[in-house]
């Protein structure tokens, strides 16, 4: 059975009583699908940084290419899209954001992005 997991920056308690940083890490040992999701709380005024997760499942107990995984091929396989979206690959879409470093690191940039193959935006954000 996949497994979508809840943001790290999620208050625990409730249904996130128990919550760990190592989630991610032991599934993908156990070979469970998992993917990371973003999401959203209303005392926050903006939706989770889906790298930010990924980065946090890096610092615990996913390797950096895993992590990336979490929110590309492995998210695209749990949702049944893996033909078609997730890894670059002929025939896929071409949807690719480009960055001026690791990608999961809190200093990089966006610096451009390609939708359907064709360079859409070039600002750095």
């Amino acid at each position: 059975v996949p497994v979508i997991i809840h943001p790290t920056m999620a208050r625990p308690g409730g249904d996130m009583n128990g919550a760990s940083m190592e989630t991610a890490g032991k599934l993908k040992a156990a070979s469970i699908p998992v993917a990371l999701q973003s999401g959203y709380e209303g005392y926050v005024p903006k939706t989770r940084v889906i790298l930010y997760e990924a980065g946090m499942a890096a610092q615990n107990g996913v390797s950096q290419r895993d992590a990336l995984a979490l929110i590309t091929i492995d998210a695209a396989k749990v949702l049944g899209l893996d033909k078609r979206i997730g890894s670059l690959e002929p025939g896929k879409d071409a949807d690719i954001a480009l960055y001026d470093g690791d990608p999961l690191e809190w200093t990089t940039h966006c610096v451009g992005t390609i939708i359907n193959g064709v360079l859409v935006n070039k600002a750095t954000r």
